[in-house]
């Protein structure tokens, strides 16, 4: 039973981390032909707005693949654990704290990517602040806190026995 776990468990890890690399990819090819190439769906950048363009170009870069590679970090560090016996590793912790920052601060840059750096008006962008962004950056937040709960109540159980 245990071997058939760990099997399923090493494959939803190993098919996690896939897609997790495979949007990595896409995101780093997708921002550098945006920003190398020309013409429709490039950015347009403009003085005015060019030091949010930047920052909500390099924001979605970094924090988006950040959220992928902590994912791939904590799946792995969780089938470790498990394998070892351990169901919660206190290392975790923080892997999840920050996946929830990564996760909004990259999905806010990533819904206003379109709207800020490709203005349909010349000049004037949007700035978007979507309710799905927050309520699951909340969740994540929440995850994190059940988690972080159910390391204290692993270890407590471990000294018990």
């Amino acid at each position: 039973m245990k071997t058939k776990s760990y099997k399923g468990l090493l494959g939803m890890t190993l098919f996690a981390s896939l897609l997790c690399a495979a949007n990595i990819v896409w995101t780093i090819c997708q921002s550098y032909f945006v920003c190398t190439e020309s013409g429709e769906g490039c950015i347009i950048w403009h003085e005015d707005l060019y030091p949010m363009q930047i920052t909500i170009f390099i924001g979605r870069l970094l924090f988006m693949n950040a959220f992928y590679a902590l994912i791939v970090v904590f799946l792995v560090k969780q089938y470790k654990a498990v394998k070892s016996g351990v169901l919660f590793p206190r290392a975790n912790i923080g892997i999840m704290y920050t996946i929830a920052v990564c996760y909004l601060i990259g999905n806010f840059c990533h819904a206003n990517f379109d709207t800020f750096l490709i203005p349909e008006t010349e000049g004037r962008a949007s700035l978007v602040i979507s309710t799905d962004t927050l309520i699951y950056a909340m969740l994540l937040l929440v995850f994190a806190s059940i988690y972080k709960i159910a390391v204290k109540v692993s270890e407590e159980n471990t000294l018990t026995i």
